[in-house]
């Protein structure tokens, strides 16, 4: 599926036309992947918007940015009211809102004095789209977080996602569940795996290998207000047939029920647990 950019951003202040955001193709930042994004929702809900999580997003992207030396001077409040500029000037629609932090300036070398650019992208998106997904194992290992630390969300990174979304879809799947070095299951491409079992619901224990992901943190916040039990602990692919259903959770994927980890088959999507998350997630996205 193909997501189309709005053809304006906010780029380091103000509005502009979208592709004068860009980088040079001698950035380092091109070359190497060295920036830090983050991504959030913009739903449109008839008469406004609810921009999911917004203060966690923005506070997840400056201290990656910093981490990585990608110091900037505009404000949490500045990238809001940023946000929701770019936001009146286009069509009301839901949107993936992807702002962006990296050097545009034609240097192959790099240095913390360097100026970094700040950029602010809405890309239209479908919401609520019931479908399940099918996953395999990934020939590739995830990326070590003691190697690049994952939850900074450098743009270099995800070629890991990159290489075991694609090697999914040449297989014949939607996607891919990514293992450690210790062989444990960590998450897919690009989204929090949660599993079902019964009345309990099982998740991946954070390792400096799995990314903390804010849609996953919102689902644990929901099952402690419903009273669902939820086991945070390692997972390996031995145990995959001993699960009722399993799914996928993440900013832009949003809940998906999973319907294979091959070779195992699920009915995920009529788990009366995922049921329950799905209208408790829908409800607070729909407000």
């Amino acid at each position: 599926m193909i997501f189309e950019a709005a053809p304006i951003a906010w780029h380091n202040g103000k509005l502009v036309e979208r592709e004068q955001a860009a980088p040079s193709i001698a950035s380092h930042s091109l070359h190497l992947g060295v920036g830090v994004f983050d991504g959030l929702m913009a739903y449109w809900n008839s008469d406004r918007y609810y921009i999911h999580r917004l203060d966690a997003h923005l506070d997840r992207l400056r201290n990656g940015s910093t981490q990585m030396g990608l110091v900037f001077s505009w404000s949490n409040e500045d990238l809001k009211a940023g946000i929701l500029s770019l936001l009146d000037e286009i069509p009301a629609n839901n949107y993936y809102i992807r702002p962006i932090v990296y050097r545009s300036v034609p240097q192959l070398n790099f240095s913390d004095t360097m100026p970094v650019d700040v950029t602010i992208l809405a890309v239209t998106i479908a919401r609520d789209v019931d479908k399940s997904l099918t996953c395999h194992i990934s020939p590739f290992e995830r990326v070590s977080g003691c190697a690049i630390p994952v939850s900074w969300k450098i743009c270099g990174t995800y070629v890991n996602s990159y290489l075991g979304r694609r090697a999914a879809e040449v297989a014949g799947f939607n996607d891919a569940i990514m293992l450690d070095r210790e062989g444990r299951i960590t998450e897919a491409a690009v989204a929090n795996i949660f599993f079902l079992q019964k009345e309990t619901v099982i998740t991946p224990a954070l390792t400096p290998n799995i990314f903390p992901g804010i849609t996953r943190s919102t689902l644990l916040d929901v099952a402690n207000s419903l009273g669902i039990e939820v086991i945070e602990r390692d997972v390996f692919p031995s145990e995959l047939e001993n699960f009722d259903g399993a799914f996928l959770a993440a900013t832009m994927m949003e809940l998906k029920p999973l319907a294979t980890i091959h070779p195992y088959r699920y009915d995920s999507s009529n788990h009366p647990l995922f049921r329950r998350f799905l209208k408790e997630f829908r409800e607070i996205t729909h407000q």
